[in-house]
């Protein structure tokens, strides 16, 4: 469970209830910068804006169902409105010579389907679990502790157009069995339902049956101050959440979210216990506006030599997030080498929990430590003194940066998250599943390349969050410090280094004295960028035989 945490207060636009502010356009003109998220919330319930919180509840459930191998179905925009399509997005150019690009290992996203939402009331809590309900295949588990609450999400669900079913005691026989061939036909997205109606044995042998995605846990803070009580069925929640999809575990359906207004240690320890077995929690709480946090990104052919100087420059404890598993482990024995640190390990899902338990126990103690890590960090401790986070590889959206960077300073104290970006992202976007998926990352790639707005701002523009925000006292990024820079930090020294050895080495000879300069390069890494000024047409081979094979301009 997570350690003792930092909350501060939710700060939401005031307006009425049901009225929302215009949809906020994105910050970039361009056909790749689109928001699939918004344009579903438009369509799908004619709601012009999402507030920041709903956006990052419905990624984390959207991400974790396609890391369980589910297909997000979103709907299609209008002619003039398309993402763009793969034929739009350059090859990946970031391979070495004969080498396949490392691909992402998908499912430790699947982490984030585990996760606690502190909302106050009012807050729009019903469509963080109504939009995913409408893009995933398959019905949601939605259970409330009294029967009011239950009518109350009914009427609504129909007024919007659904067709839920409701599970109360006293229905008859021919009542449930109607229940049953409804939920099971697909003609119903939502089964309402209480804690006492789920336990009977024979809705519970249902349950196994209708492959549940999404189990949602409302007033979840019931557990806590019922169920110890009064409402012991409240302390078997684990048991239908099995029921419904099988054992709880991570990277598994069914996706469990459990929304409460109050986020006091000892009843968020409880939620933990009885509702997700004292596994890992995501936790969604308090205001999207870090302004502790200094962003900045970085351009650069080679990330882990990248990464290696930014640890040596900022400071310590740090994470640093790779997109996949044996990425961090690559990583991690990489800067141990570079570095001569004993004090850098690695983390993902893959671990077992024991070895999760002893990384996250070291990291947390430790004043200088690295974690090398996939988004898997995060749901077990709460380290509140982390002051650098980096992010190797781009992540696939703005929300999933924005909580992962937020690892950063829960001390309030300044901290720095960095991003970088390079020609890699380009094999990312052609690898994405859907043109909403390279929409999503695309926005990301094109905030990581912007030299001329404040990044705090852009990424608050790109969450649409319409709070005015903290103002920090001093520079809050590397644009408003003026040290932002839209070029690849290699680009300089190899232009340099041709310039002044214009058709003097071949290919070979050219990496091995790269890598005897003051680059820090290995002969790999030498190869890996000249392979890239190659492709990109920076350099060239000379065939005149005069000359021949030599690299120039």
């Amino acid at each position: 469970m997570d350690g003792h945490i930092k909350t501060e207060p939710i700060k939401l636009p005031a307006l009425p209830e049901g009225v929302f502010p215009p949809w906020v356009p994105d910050p970039v003109e361009s056909e790749s910068v689109r928001d699939p998220l918004g344009d579903a919330a438009r369509r799908l319930f004619g709601l012009s804006y999402l507030f920041p919180y709903q956006r990052l509840v419905i990624t984390n459930i959207l991400e974790a169902a396609e890391a369980a191998g589910m297909k997000v179905r979103w709907p299609e925009p209008p002619e003039t409105e398309k993402y763009g399509t793969a034929e739009t997005i350059p090859a990946g150019n970031a391979a070495r010579e004969g080498e396949n690009p490392e691909r992402p290992e998908p499912d430790d996203r699947g982490s984030l389907g585990r996760q606690i939402v502190i909302l106050p009331t009012g807050a729009g809590k019903s469509l963080c679990f109504q939009l995913p309900a409408m893009l995933l295949e398959g019905p949601t588990l939605v259970i409330y502790p009294i029967l009011s609450l239950m009518a109350d999400q009914e009427r609504r669900l129909k007024e919007r157009g659904f067709d839920p079913v409701l599970l109360r005691g006293g229905q008859s026989p021919g009542e449930r069995q109607d229940i049953w061939d409804t939920a099971g036909s697909g003609k119903s997205r939502f089964i309402i339902a209480n804690p006492e109606v789920l336990l009977s044995p024979r809705v519970m042998e249902k349950l196994k049956a209708l492959r549940i995605i999404h189990v949602v846990i409302d007033e979840a803070h019931c557990v806590s101050e019922w169920g110890e009580r009064f409402r012991p069925s409240y302390l078997r929640i684990g048991e239908i959440i099995a029921a419904a999809g099988g054992a709880v575990q991570e990277n598994t359906l069914p996706l469990v979210t459990a929304f409460t207004a109050t986020a006091s240690g000892p009843v968020l320890e409880k939620i933990g216990t009885y509702i997700f077995g004292g596994g890992g929690t995501r936790r969604i709480i308090g205001n999207p506006d870090r302004s502790n946090i200094r962003y900045a990104a970085r351009g650069c052919m080679l990330r882990d030599p990248a990464v290696r100087d930014l640890l040596l420059k900022n400071e310590r404890p740090a994470i640093v997030f790779c997109s996949s598993r044996p990425g961090t482990q690559n990583l991690a024995r990489y800067l141990r080498n570079e570095l001569g640190d004993p004090e850098i390990r690695f983390y993902h899902a893959g671990l077992s929990r024991e070895e999760k338990t002893e990384a996250e126990t070291w990291f947390f103690k430790s004043p200088r430590g690295i974690l090398v890590s996939t988004c898997a960090y995060g749901m077990g401790v709460d380290k509140a003194d982390i002051r650098t986070v980096i992010h190797r590889d781009c992540p696939p959206s703005v929300e999933a940066y924005l909580q992962e960077s937020g690892r950063a300073g829960r001390d309030g104290r300044l901290s720095r998250a960095i991003l970088l970006w390079g020609p890699d992202d380009e094999s990312a976007l052609k690898r994405a599943k859907t043109p909403a998926d390279r929409a999503r990352l695309s926005a990301l790639i094109t905030y990581a390349k912007n030299t001329g707005t404040c990044r705090r701002q852009a990424l608050l523009g790109l969450l649409n969050y319409e709070g005015e925000g903290e103002s920090p006292e001093s520079a809050c990024c590397d644009v408003c410090e003026g040290l932002a820079r839209g070029s690849l930090r290699e680009e300089d020294a190899l232009g340099e280094f041709f310039r002044k050895n214009s058709r003097r080495y071949t290919f070979a000879e050219a990496a091995r004295v790269l890598s005897r300069t003051a680059l820090s390069w290995s002969d790999d890494e030498a190869k890996q960028a000249i392979t890239l000024f190659l492709r990109d047409n920076k350099i060239r081979r000379i065939k005149n035989f005069l000359w021949k094979n030599k690299l120039t301009l």
